[in-house]
């Protein structure tokens, strides 16, 4: 799998896959040159599959996920080595090269879906920080290469960008997780608020609920504001795409605000015009020059 027909047929069978499940984050990809772009389907097509293993709603046992797993990561230390046998691994191979992306991110995002893989507690907030970092910040630290921006500061800018989108999730997402016996929020804000796992598994809404969510949506918050696209200086224009992930991702929590945190009925999402007028507004503040204080 080495010629020039196969790498376009792999990164076609990359970019469909990132088209049909990365609903919130594919109209970002539009904003890039169509070689960063298909790498960013890349990725995002890699970070899916692997989510897949976790996630599968089939029957298999904790162990044969391992199993699967430790095969997928094999395949990528193939593919670091210059070994394929999937159009993913072709494509993601000719997009590390073509990037100089590093490989040590793919790792850390494997290694937070084998937290997954039985259920497990979070008892502080550094805890939930580190899983954060391993399922989503670890993509920011790939994405920004694609996007062409490289140092300490763009690497603190995709931090916090995956940490902010990882609070996101967890908030909109707390009735599934709950059927996969996850649980997310830190128990020591649960105790804060003098709500239990057992308030949490039996739905229980009230003001200590409301409370609670309240306080995660600060620390999201916080972190969204964290991740300011002028930490990078002069590459700042580079991060457009990741702006209007970004507007999507904002306005999703905004909407699990507006929605008064009913997230037990189910996962919130954003209408369709609110996802378009985010993207626009985004656009304009990008196309206004910025002020000099």
């Amino acid at each position: 799998m080495s010629n020039e027909g196969n790498l376009q047929d792999a990164y076609r069978y990359c970019d469909l896959i990132a088209r049909q499940r990365a609903r919130n984050f594919y109209p970002a990809f539009r904003f890039l040159p169509k070689s960063r772009r298909l790498a960013l389907s890349t990725l995002y097509a890699f970070c899916s599959l692997s989510d897949d293993i976790a996630d599968d709603e089939s029957d298999l046992s904790v162990e044969q996920r391992k199993s699967k797993l430790a095969d997928w990561e094999s395949a990528l230390n193939r593919c670091l080595a210059g070994k394929v046998d999937s159009p993913l691994f072709l494509a993601l191979m000719d997009s590390m090269e073509q990037f100089e992306l590093p490989a040590e991110p793919f790792f850390e995002l494997l290694d937070g879906i084998k937290m997954d893989l039985q259920p497990r507690r979070y008892c502080t907030f550094e805890e939930l920080k580190v899983y954060c970092r391993k399922v989503a910040s670890s993509i920011g630290l790939v994405s920004v290469r694609i996007f062409g921006c490289r140092g300490n500061r763009a690497d603190e800018y995709a931090d916090s960008m995956g940490i902010a989108f990882q609070l996101t999730n967890i908030m909109r997402d707390i009735a599934e997780d709950l059927r996969r016996d996850r649980v997310y929020l830190p128990l020591e804000d649960l105790e804060a608020f003098r709500y239990s796992e057992e308030d949490l598994k039996n739905r229980i809404y009230d003001r200590r609920f409301l409370d609670l969510m309240k306080s995660q949506y600060s620390r999201a918050l916080k972190y969204y504001h964290s991740a300011d696209p002028r930490l990078v200086g002069d590459q700042s224009k580079k991060l457009l795409p990741a702006e209007v992930m970004k507007s999507v991702y904002r306005r999703t929590l905004e909407e699990i605000k507006r929605r008064k945190f009913q997230v037990y009925d189910g996962r919130i999402s954003i209408p369709g015009w609110r996802k378009i007028s985010g993207i626009a507004l985004t656009l304009i503040r990008r196309s206004m020059p910025s002020r000099t204080s």
